[in-house]
């Protein structure tokens, strides 16, 4: 349902995201953030969801600063991965990444 879309944070980085529109007119918009593990099978299907319940929803890749289109599964390897991940966050930069994701959808 929804499709790979490229963002451009306040500081000009860009960072991609996975967007799901609404059939017909948006009831409004959700910004969806991923867990440790990225924009995986699972946050693409929960903004997918969303889309079908009538909202406009995005969800950034807000790892993309430290390794562009990190995505990990549920076993141990890829819980390990996903806390490496997480220890070399920026969180400011994640905030301007996010908001970069919210002027995106602000208009529905």
């Amino acid at each position: 349902m929804g499709q790979d879309v490229t963002l451009t944070s306040s500081d000009g980085f860009k960072l991609g995201a996975y967007r799901a529109d609404p059939k017909g007119t948006p009831k409004g918009a959700v910004v969806v953030i991923q867990e440790i593990f990225g924009v995986n099978h699972h946050i693409r299907a929960v903004t997918d969801r969303l889309a079908e319940e009538g909202y406009v929803a995005i969800a950034p890749a807000v790892f993309d600063r430290m390794e562009p289109n990190f995505q990990t599964g549920y076993t141990p390897d890829d819980i390990a991965a996903a806390r490496v991940m997480v220890g070399k966050a920026d969180f400011p930069a994640m905030l301007r990444d996010t908001q970069a994701a919210i002027d995106a959808v602000k208009g529905a």
